[in-house]
């Protein structure tokens, strides 16, 4: 599964879970059933870069955003970004140096569990589907925080 495809349901679950360990914890477990989903992994090493890139440039953006801090103040999406992430830092290893895939401690990335490769156009619609319905549901739980901080506004005077 992508980086950037961990990194962005991982900020959104955080998000909806709300607290900060809890979100991290669940979303490092999470990154197992992702991996386990028929995907297409990047061929070349420069495209692994690239989507590393972007999920850092991600968790970077949510935890600097301002709006999110305040919706979010404890964290818990940056918390989940970095959760579900961290299992593919492992993986860096491989740019360096010819790395044995059981030597890597993830299950999914050592061959214990089975990672199931399919056709780029699949695996985009799958991810892009997958990413989607998880930022609906934060936005949906962020529209209504909004709503309740608005209706409290005017409220006591």
């Amino acid at each position: 599964m992508h980086w950037i495809t961990h990194t962005a349901t991982g900020a959104a679950w955080g998000y909806l879970i709300g607290r900060p360990l809890p979100a991290f914890i669940v979303c490092a477990a999470s990154h197992i059933p992702l991996d386990v989903l028929p995907h297409h992994d990047p061929d070349s090493d420069i495209w692994y870069v690239v989507d590393s890139m972007l999920g850092v440039a991600l968790i970077y953006s949510i935890a600097s955003s301002k709006t999110i801090g305040r919706l979010d103040p404890r964290r818990s999406a940056t918390c989940g970004a970095i959760g579900s992430a961290l299992p593919d830092v492992e993986l860096l290893r491989k740019l360096f140096k010819e790395v044995d895939r059981k030597t890597y401690l993830f299950p999914t990335h050592n061959e214990t569990l089975p990672q199931i490769q399919t056709g780029l156009f699949a695996s985009t619609v799958s991810q892009a589907s997958l990413v989607t319905l998880s930022l609906a549901l934060a936005a949906m739980k962020m529209r209504r925080e909004l709503r309740r901080s608005e209706g409290s506004v005017g409220c006591g005077g």
